[in-house]
């Protein structure tokens, strides 16, 4: 799967109502080729389904089809993997340095962004170096869930140099001094 699939993916995703593949082209930037490859792949996942005989037009089966992946590791929790992907594509086209940062373009919480982030590394899909995190190999994402080590960023940022930022200690102040 590359980015074009993942583009294609998250537009059939969000679609709203039906949609064709002039539509998907113009809104993606995608060659006409791999949006019809693409969707003949999606047709025979099931994910969408063709609606006119006639013409071109498509719609999603909503709901039935999400992947989650549930882990033993974090309670309850559950990585969605197409949540994996789109942050595996946000390292991929910008450069992030830290998890508030990835919280902030993914509009998710610190605590999300961390657990997704410890997850992805834990199966060498995103690695980090000096410079920020960055995606090793998308095709590992499947395994996410999988196996988690906890600490494994704060392992990984010491390993490349990168040193935590330093804490001031808060000072409490009487509000009554004698």
């Amino acid at each position: 799967m590359n980015g074009q699939d993942i583009l294609i993916d998250r537009f059939v995703d969000r679609s709203v109502s039906y949609f064709n593949i002039d539509l998907i082209c113009e809104c993606t930037g995608v060659d006409r080729d791999a949006v019809q490859e693409r969707l003949n792949q999606l047709i025979a996942d099931n994910v969408i389904r063709k609606i006119s005989k006639y013409e071109d037009i498509y719609v999603t089966n909503r709901g039935r089809y999400a992947a989650k992946v549930s882990t033993i590791h974090c309670g309850n929790w559950t990585f969605d993997l197409k949540a994996c992907q789109d942050i595996c594509l946000m390292l991929k086209l910008s450069r992030i340095k830290s998890v508030r940062q990835l919280a902030t373009k993914m509009q998710r919480s610190r605590q999300w962004a961390y657990l997704y982030l410890e997850a992805l590394i834990s199966v060498d899909a995103v690695g980090i170096r000096k410079s920020g995190y960055y995606t090793k190999d998308i095709g590992m994402v499947f395994k996410v869930g999988s196996v988690i080590k906890k600490g494994i960023i704060r392992e990984k940022r010491a390993e490349c140099g990168i040193q935590p930022k330093s804490r001031s200690k808060k000072t409490t102040q009487t509000t009554n001094p004698k």
